[in-house]
């Protein structure tokens, strides 16, 4: 479990920096921020991947199952999502609370362009998005986090642990 935690950190640590760098650049008001939030999750799959490989060398003796590399990567993404979250937090309410502002006048234009609304019924969806959009911002960080590390401990579970026929530390190897 604490190299779970410490990979998850790492990951958490990663997407952190790439959300300050995007900040402080200005990058967070153009579209390639959508892109840039990507450069998080090849590190999320990354340290899913070193962390299940040291679980499985350290903690298992040199064999995993398939459910213990899942599991592994799993909470490498609950401990990332849950410090992305908490960060999150603080980034919408401290660091750059325009944030809020800038997805709500998104919003209100997409509403306006589309006249399938009233000017009522606009103002309030644009009032009860900028009162949850903080706490869905977060949830979403924690959940997403865990789902794209779900999804990714599926796949690289598959290399990593022990195939049948394998004892620890024995690599099979194709002949040629």
């Amino acid at each position: 479990m604490v190299t779970s935690l410490l990979y998850g950190l790492y990951a958490g640590a990663v997407s952190i920096a790439v959300t300050l760098l995007a900040y402080f650049t200005g990058i967070w008001k153009s579209d390639a921020n959508t892109w840039l939030s990507y450069v998080s999750w090849v590190f999320l799959i990354l340290f899913i991947y070193l962390a299940t490989r040291e679980r499985k060398r350290e903690d298992f003796g040199g064999t995993m199952t398939y459910g213990q590399g899942v599991g592994t990567g799993v909470l490498v993404g609950l401990f990332a999502g849950l410090l992305i979250g908490v960060f999150m937090w603080v980034y919408l309410t401290t660091i750059n609370p325009e944030f809020i502002d800038f997805i709500v006048q998104q919003r209100e234009t997409v509403m306006r362009a589309s006249k399938q609304m009233t000017t009522a019924q606009m103002d309030q969806a644009i009032d009860w998005t900028r009162k949850l959009f903080v706490p869905i911002a977060v949830v979403s960080a924690i959940l997403g986090s865990v789902l794209l590390a779900t999804l990714s401990a599926l796949i690289v579970s598959i290399f990593v642990r022990t195939k049948e026929g394998e004892t620890a530390g024995e690599v099979v190897q194709v002949s040629e």
